[in-house]
């Protein structure tokens, strides 16, 4: 079978649409369903400024000015919006996650895909809008995003939305909750960026090393958190103390397996205390 093939159909409609004549008619729709503090108009102007500018930097000719008198936007309105020239470019990767959110909110359906559906449908989407830009991608993603040292938009972007994946599935298993927390999700994120840096380099024909690589991740991370045998390893101990007469220990059990999922309660600070000693060291 051609590795072509792995790619899903939806990732497939979804980028059709993406690129179709409707998309802008499509972002005024979707966008006031977002969860941001920008308002429609705002976050309508960010990425209209931030295509025109990808648009002069391939050409060679990104600055202001030019910016201004391709879009009609005036260089004080721009500033507004964006701290400085590179963070126009740089809204290019938390843009492409700000579109898929929109394209998932018209699928009806979505929440009913496994978790490898979810992902490696993100993935793949993310593969197709990135095609499209592809010479900027390649001249600008490692310094934007793979050798980032803080966390940048478009790595918080991935992160909720992953995160979003995950506490909205029914069928992730009780007991991944061991291990599913901050340090899962900032893993999938790396997982993710690692992805696209795979995609950059790879050379296979139609890029099927990639599209392999993305199901074969995905595939185990569907296995990692779907599996119940630490599920039932549980109901059977329980049932086991259970069926011994020790009623009170499957109790004491019960609590104890909760207990692994609650928050750590916040350490209460004396602030007054630290304070008023504070002040008589200084009075000493």
């Amino acid at each position: 079978m051609n590795l072509k093939s792995v790619k899903s159909n939806h990732s497939k409609l979804f980028f059709n649409f993406y690129r179709s004549n409707e998309l802008k008619a499509f972002r005024i729709r979707f966008i006031s369903k977002l969860i941001t503090s920008m308002n429609t108009e705002e976050l309508n102007t960010k990425i209209e400024l931030t295509e025109a500018a990808i648009d002069l930097y391939i050409e060679g000719r990104f600055s202001i000015p030019n910016l201004t008198n391709e879009t009609g936007i005036t260089a004080s309105e721009i500033y507004t919006l964006f701290a400085n020239k590179n963070s126009i470019l740089k809204f290019y990767y938390p843009s492409l996650v700000i579109r898929y959110r929109a394209m998932i909110g018209e699928i009806d359906d979505f929440n009913s895909y496994s978790i490898s559906e979810k992902l490696s449908n993100f993935a793949f989407t993310l593969f197709d809008m990135m095609a499209e830009r592809r010479e900027f991608v390649q001249d600008t993603f490692e310094k934007y995003e793979w050798m980032c040292t803080s966390k940048s938009e478009f790595q918080q972007e991935i992160r909720s939305l992953l995160k979003k994946f995950f506490t909205t599935d029914g069928n992730i298993a009780t007991s991944a909750g061991f291990f599913i927390g901050d340090w899962f999700y900032a893993s999938l994120k790396t997982q993710f960026l690692f992805l696209i840096k795979f995609w950059l380099e790879d050379d296979s024909d139609g890029r099927e090393r990639t599209f392999a690589l993305t199901d074969k991740i995905t595939e185990f991370i569907e296995e990692l958190v779907y599996s119940k045998i630490v599920d039932k390893g549980f109901d059977l101990a329980k049932y086991s103390l259970s069926a011994f007469g020790f009623n009170k220990k499957v109790e004491d059990f019960n609590d104890w397996v909760s207990s692994w999922f609650e928050d750590e309660p916040d350490a209460e600070v004396e602030t007054e205390d630290e304070e008023e000693n504070e002040t008589n060291n200084t009075s000493d």
